[in-house]
């Protein structure tokens, strides 16, 4: 869909409250509701709600109101079940494609993620890893694989903001700073891997990071 670039901010804007759940998981909220909060006008209001309508990130229900998508545990592990077979592909795909600058621009994403962990900013550690991730899933030159992968990684950091944050912060100190490590250090590990051409350790440690996180969302 080609809209403009007001409607666009507004999507953007819409679209940032629903992935760090301001607007929360099956929360009604009105046209007039978004379009007083975002201090905007209705029409691109309208036109983002109908992007996001068709991303199914919302649903319109008539005399109601608009529903942000409901986001039960078991669709979060179906998603890590999927991502177990699609983020191997694309490392597949994009491992002969890497260069230098590739490598490097990775072990910056890297830094900033070991940082956020460092500074317990998990929003922001989770942003991270899912750049490193998508920016594979771009090298695969697979566009309807990264749009795939991407799309399940947005709904993915729904889940963290919603679930997991929530389930880190109420756990001991010692077992969430081990957690924290062990997703911090296995994508240093991935990077090395890529960077060396190990195409089944980086593989290895993808399904590593997504199993710890899997086996967090199992306790849930």
């Amino acid at each position: 869909m080609k809209y403009t670039s007001n409607v666009k901010t507004v999507y953007d804007m819409i679209k940032e409250k629903i992935m760090y759940c301001e607007l929360m998981p099956g929360e009604l909220v009105s046209e007039k509701e978004l379009v007083e909060g975002l201090n905007v006008s209705r029409t691109p209001v309208r036109e983002a709600l109908k992007v996001l309508s068709g991303e199914g990130l919302i649903t319109v229900i008539p005399k109601k109101g608009i529903q942000i998508a409901p986001l039960p545990v078991k669709k979060i592990r179906e998603i890590y079940e999927l991502r177990n077979i699609l983020e191997p592909l694309s490392i597949q795909k994009a491992i002969k494609y890497l260069k230098r600058a590739d490598i490097d621009y990775l072990k910056e994403l890297n830094q900033k993620l070991c940082d956020s962990y460092k500074k317990d900013d998990l929003n922001q550690a989770f942003k991270e890893g899912m750049k490193i991730h998508l920016y594979i899933a771009k090298l695969s030159g697979n566009e309807t694989l990264y749009n795939i992968i991407k799309s399940l990684r947005e709904e993915c950091y729904r889940g963290f903001v919603y679930y997991l944050k929530q389930y880190l912060d109420r756990c001991a100190d010692e077992f969430k700073k081990n957690t924290e490590l062990s997703l911090s250090h296995v994508h240093s590990k991935f990077i090395h891997a890529l960077e060396v051409r190990d195409e089944e350790a980086a593989i290895q440690y993808v399904i590593d990071d997504l199993d710890t996180v899997t086996n967090l969302l199992l306790q849930l």
